[in-house]
């Protein structure tokens, strides 16, 4: 997969867009004190710039951090000194001892690749097979359906900004996001340009998937109160055998 959140963006992603994770934090923490195990490792996928990670630690879980983007790492690492980071992807590390894990904010979606539902699979079997009973999955993916998520979007901070022109294609189960950024350095701005794709996917699918691994499921368009955006969907699955 090509290179992911590099410096620029990684950088406005930090400090632009934490709201939806620091907002869906609190809930996911009550979740994991009330599991039907004792949960005191939690691994949190796509942790990104650690927002999420920040608040697991705040809530006395030992957290371990997977994240594809060295650059985001670095902003977790510096903001997180007692959790432990391991930049891979999650399709191809080792999953670490733990009572639950976490991919929040759709990095189970993010594929190039065309054997991408194997690969999700893959995860699933892998995570049941780390996970005690009474164990927690929690993610969120982008669904299949409407209304339609192409089109144009933009952002902008103090020192900032980025577009987005997103396409889609729900005969391919595809989505993709061109990113343009823009970040002041010195008296000028860089721009840059990255690719995002994602893989669209089918939430009965999914349920059926993870039932197949022994797990037990529950789905909802937010964390409690946080509303997700527009065709996302949040999955709680506990391991049940």
């Amino acid at each position: 997969m090509e290179s992911m959140y590099r410096r620029d963006l990684a950088y406005i992603q930090a400090v632009g867009f934490g709201s939806l994770a620091a907002g869906s934090a609190a809930h996911i923490v009550r979740i994991l004190k009330s599991a039907g195990t004792r949960i005191r490792r939690v691994v949190d996928v796509g942790c990104g710039a650690g927002v999420l990670t920040k608040a697991l630690v705040e809530a006395g879980f030992e957290v371990t951090g997977i994240d594809v983007s060295a650059e985001l790492l670095e902003i977790a690492r510096a903001a997180n000194p007692a959790a432990r980071f391991l930049n891979a992807s999650a399709y191809d590390v080792e999953i670490p001892a733990c009572e639950a894990v976490i991919a929040f904010g759709e990095p189970l979606s993010y594929h190039d690749r065309s054997d991408a539902d194997r690969l999700v699979s893959q995860f699933f079997r892998r995570v049941s097979s780390v996970l005690p009973f009474g164990g927690m999955l929690i993610f969120d993916v982008i669904e299949l359906g409407e209304p339609s998520l192409a089109g144009r979007s933009w952002g902008s901070g103090e020192d900032w900004a980025v577009l987005v022109e997103t396409a889609e294609n729900q005969s391919e189960r595809a989505l993709v996001r061109n990113i343009e950024t823009f970040r002041r350095v010195g008296g000028l701005y860089r721009r840059g340009r990255e690719v995002h794709k994602v893989r669209l996917f089918d939430t009965q699918a999914l349920c059926t998937e993870l039932s197949a691994c022994g797990f037990t499921v529950e789905t909802a368009r937010s964390y409690d109160e946080l509303q997700l955006p527009p065709r996302r969907r949040a999955f709680f699955a506990a391991k049940a055998r």
